[in-house]
């Protein structure tokens, strides 16, 4: 038996102790990329969500011209294996403008990206036309509003606090005009050296006039190399939220994770063991602090290693659950472990 293999089983029958129990389906993971049929097969039972992007410039490639047929794949396959889908909606699309990541905020914009979510809604949302004559039903009732806000990436010409309020405010309309049931949370914010640290977006965001009343989850992505890195990003954004009088809100760890491998030099690559040793104490940490957190669920970056290189991530590629082959790695035996050693019977 090979060295992997051997940690692999090791993990797999060490017990787990001291970690706190966790509601149903609080353990999700967010993907690079589609999650094929038998991975899903393999999630079930296990993985209780699956936050999955909605690129809006895929969708609706043109004005009035909409492409569903790869969300309906990866939605309906994830469905069948008892999996929820958590997405979050990003991108511009051409036809509004050059560039994906700048937000859809002038009148023109404004309108269509309420449209797309109201389409959105009424395809898969609580009542969705989608889910009708299916067996197996996971209505899509949590809806992210774009992605890293704070990271210039993601939000051009660079993070505006104010401009994502706006930007929010339309989807809450656009989205609690469709479906009562739908519960909005906020774009995940991260830990990046090129943008606005996450408490400080978060603090000016939730100041803004209205705001609170167009969210009903807050976001966190506090990716860290170890966990008094980790629990100092979250105090630091639970109390922003208490300063701004959101105190009450739940939070949603909607991306973490490290590296098995990289191409790059970086601190977030800890090699198999040190992945799966990482995942197992973050995991434990969340528990134990979920009810002072007011954590309501932890998505794991990423499922499968991927290529080619993301140039603006040094860990991503190799922040998977498996390789790119398919084959687990230890950190998808601590990720099974902990949710089976922690889940409420």
């Amino acid at each position: 038996m090979g060295v992997a293999a051997l940690t692999a089983l090791l993990t797999l029958v060490t017990p787990v102790t001291g970690a706190a129990a966790a509601p149903a389906g609080f353990f999700g993971i967010s993907p690079q990329a589609a999650v094929p049929p038998a991975d899903l097969a393999r999630m079930e039972g296990v993985v209780g969500a699956l936050r999955i992007p909605i690129y809006w410039f895929q969708c609706q490639p043109a004005a009035g011209e909409y492409d569903f047929a790869a969300l309906d794949a990866q939605i309906g396959a994830a469905a069948d294996h008892g999996i929820r889908t958590q997405p979050f909606v990003y991108g511009t699309p051409s036809w509004l403008g050059d560039d994906p990541a700048r937000p859809p905020l002038g009148p023109r914009a404004r309108a269509a990206w309420a449209r797309f979510l109201r389409v959105l809604i009424r395809r898969y949302g609580s009542d969705g036309s989608f889910w009708r004559g299916r067996e197996r039903r996971e209505p899509v009732r949590l809806w992210q509003i774009w992605n890293e806000p704070n990271f210039v990436v993601f939000w051009h010409p660079k993070p505006n606090p104010a401009g994502y309020a706006r930007l929010l405010h339309v989807s809450a309309r656009a989205i609690g005009g469709a479906d009562r049931r739908a519960r909005i949370v906020l774009a995940g914010v991260a830990p990046v050296g090129a943008g606005m640290k996450t408490w400080v977006f978060l603090r000016r965001l939730l100041r803004r006039p209205g705001v609170s009343r167009d969210f009903d989850l807050a976001a966190l992505h506090p990716y860290s190399t170890n966990l008094d890195e980790l629990s100092y990003q979250v105090e630091k954004v639970r109390t922003a939220m208490a300063l701004t009088g959101v105190k009450r809100r739940s939070l949603l760890i909607t991306e973490v994770g490290v590296a098995s491998w990289g191409t790059y030099p970086s601190a977030f690559v800890e090699g198999p063991d040190g992945q799966a040793q990482f995942l197992r104490a973050a995991f434990r940490r969340l528990l134990a602090m979920r009810q002072r957190w007011r954590i309501a669920g932890v998505d794991w970056f990423t499922w499968r290693d991927q290529r080619p290189l993301d140039h603006t991530c040094s860990f991503c590629q190799g922040a998977g659950l498996v390789n790119l082959e398919g084959k687990p790695k230890p950190a998808w035996w601590a990720y099974r472990q902990m949710v089976r050693a922690t889940r409420v019977r």
